[in-house]
C-alpha cells in the first residue's frame, strides 16, 4: 500500500471499549482492521498487516473513527540527531560518492523526513532504501550491516 497515508510510520491508533456496543454496525473490513490495530503498530505496518485495497482500508478506518471504536493516539517518537546524518553521509559517500548527499536530501523528502531530526522508527528504513543505491549486493550488505551498528549503539 503506497498512498501518503498508509505508508506513515508515525500515526498510531488503539480500540476504545464503548458502553452503547448495542449501537455498533461492523462490516468484514472494519472486523479485520479493529483485529490487526494495536497501539504499538503504527498506520503503515497495520496496512501492511491487513493487506486490503487503500480504498477498503481507508472506509474502514474512517468507518471505525466515526463509530468511536478506535481513537488517535500521540507517540512521542525519539529522534536521531546530525551526528547520525553526518555518519550516514560519510558511509554512503564512500560506497557512491559525492552523490551521497543528493540522495540523502531526495530520499528523506520522499519519506517525509526533517534530515536533522530523523525519528528513529524510521531510521532502518531509510537506510535500507539508501542501500539500494547502492552497486553491488556485497556493498549493499557492507552499508547496512555498518549503520545498523550505529544505530543501535545510538539506541542503546
Amino acid at each position: 500500500m503506497d498512498n501518503g497515508l498508509t505508508n506513515r510510520t508515525d500515526i498510531y491508533y488503539r480500540k476504545v471499549i464503548r458502553k452503547d456496543n448495542d449501537k455498533v454496525l461492523l462490516d468484514a473490513d472494519m472486523i479485520r482492521l479493529l483485529i490487526v490495530i494495536d497501539e504499538n503498530k503504527s498506520l503503515y505496518q497495520i496496512s501492511e498487516e491487513v493487506d486490503m485495497g487503500n480504498t477498503a482500508f481507508m472506509e474502514a478506518l474512517s468507518k471505525l473513527l466515526d463509530q468511536g471504536l478506535i481513537e488517535p493516539v500521540k507517540k512521542d517518537i525519539a529522534v536521531l540527531d546530525k551526528t547520525f546524518l553526518e555518519i550516514l553521509r560519510m558511509n554512503l559517500s564512500k560506497a557512491i560518492g559525492p552523490i551521497a548527499e543528493i540522495l540523502i536530501e531526495d530520499l528523506t523528502a520522499d519519506m517525509q523526513l526533517n534530515p536533522s531530526a530523523i525519528p528513529v522508527n524510521q531510521a532502518a528504513e531509510l537506510i535500507a532504501q539508501l542501500a539500494l543505491e547502492i552497486p553491488g549486493e556485497e556493498n549493499q550488505m557492507q552499508f547496512k550491516k555498518s549503520m545498523l551498528a550505529v544505530l543501535n549503539k545510538i539506541k542503546s
